[in-house]
């Protein structure tokens, strides 16, 4: 009966191990994308450049920027919600459409944004959609600073959140876990 008992312990602590090694995979996956939106949205690298980042950003996301199945409806892609202190009600753009105005925005000379360390993420529970396939959301801070010559014009700061697959695929070698974002949503954002 012991060993029943010290078995079922330790396939627990195994499984919450497991999860919490996916977990901070899928906060890994949402701190690479803020990289790349950083890159994306500095006018001062070169666009070409701003362009490779974008194409390595859609291929964070599921369907890639394009469209995909989910709950058995075909989405037209991942969204990303964007907020201002100045606009009250959120906006929803495509994924791609977003990060093709990142680069293609012309308003500021400067950009600096920053967000929270992956250390500090806040990460929900794995939750199982389908048999091999896990969500759980991600909850960060990013905060933007917009110059003009050389000065701030807009800063403000962004809570928000962003849906995470977890996809388990059997290898030759054991289980794979692949991690594909999905919507970012913008909860709240304050004037710095």
């Amino acid at each position: 009966m012991a060993a029943i008992m010290l078995l079922a312990c330790l396939t627990t602590q195994a499984q919450s191990s497991a999860d919490e090694m996916l977990k901070r995979r899928c906060a890994d996956k949402v701190k690479q994308m803020c990289d790349y939106i950083e890159y994306m949205a500095n006018p001062q690298q070169k666009v070409n450049n701003r362009r490779y980042y974008r194409k390595a950003a859609l291929n964070l996301f599921v369907g890639q920027g394009n469209s995909y199945e989910e709950d058995g409806r075909i989405r037209d892609g991942v969204m990303m919600e964007v907020t201002s202190v100045n606009r009250k009600n959120p906006y929803s753009y495509l994924m791609k459409q977003y990060f093709s105005n990142l680069i293609n925005r012309l308003s500021y000379s400067k950009v600096v944004m920053q967000t929270t360390d992956v250390s500090a993420m806040k990460i929900s529970e794995l939750q199982p959609i389908s048999e091999d396939t896990y969500v759980c959301t991600v909850y960060f801070e990013q905060s933007f600073c917009g110059y003009r010559d050389g000065k701030p014009v807009y800063k403000d700061i962004t809570r928000k959140r962003v849906k995470c697959y977890v996809k388990v695929e059997q290898t030759e070698d054991g289980e794979e876990y692949i991690v594909m974002l999905g919507d970012v949503t913008a909860t709240d954002t304050q004037r710095l």
